[in-house]
């Protein structure tokens, strides 16, 4: 079947720093959890979810050290996420005129501590499925709400990574370290003690 991708033309930038209304705060985004692989996910309405694995994390900063609770508990701030072209980075956010990614692509703040046990703020994305086969990456966008306006203020990309067709995907893999502690903080995100192999269903 041949798809017909869709690009879209909004003007995102690549992970540049944000002067906000205090020009000595800039903000930027580091990718702390990449996304390796996924499962095709259905492009009927009723969607069978095959989410990334892992989960996508995303971290923001700021570069003058503010207070803590300054921002990292900001409502203002949330992070949106679209398929994007492994070779040229273009968007692709619709195949045949449907939606290529299903589950939650917007992602509010979370204030929650690392591995390391350091505090940060963080983005989940932990209910994204991929509806086409190949590989991708995903872009990840932060805006920031300010009154009536919604500001676009950094962008960053994840590493490539492959969505595989049912017979031909190896399977989920076990939960990080991170996704654990994240989901022991509070974060609602599916836990897998041990990987699990996919056996496609005959034909």
């Amino acid at each position: 079947m041949n798809h017909q991708f869709s690009p879209t033309t909004h003007p995102y930038f690549q992970n540049q720093p944000f002067n906000s209304n205090n020009p000595n705060i800039k903000y930027a985004l580091t990718v702390q959890q990449q996304p390796q692989k996924a499962r095709l996910c259905s492009f009927k309405d009723k969607v069978d979810r095959r989410p990334l694995d892992p989960p996508p994390i995303v971290q923001l900063h700021q570069s003058n050290n503010m207070n803590f609770n300054d921002y990292h508990n900001s409502a203002n701030f949330f992070l949106h996420t679209t398929l994007a072209n492994a070779n040229d980075d273009s968007d692709i956010h619709y195949v045949n005129g449907v939606r290529t990614t299903a589950g939650s692509v917007v992602q509010s703040l979370h204030k929650l501590k690392d591995t390391n046990n350091t505090e940060g703020a963080f983005f989940v994305f932990a209910d994204i499925s991929i509806r086409i086969e190949g590989v991708f990456k995903l872009k990840f966008t932060l805006f920031q709400i300010k009154g009536i306006l919604v500001e676009r203020v950094c962008s960053i990309f994840s590493d490539p990574f492959r969505v595989y067709s049912p017979k031909t995907f190896p399977g989920m893999s076990e939960s990080t370290d991170l996704t654990r502690s994240f989901s022991d903080q509070g974060v609602r995100i599916r836990i897998r003690k041990e990987a699990r192999a996919v056996t496609a269903p005959s034909m």
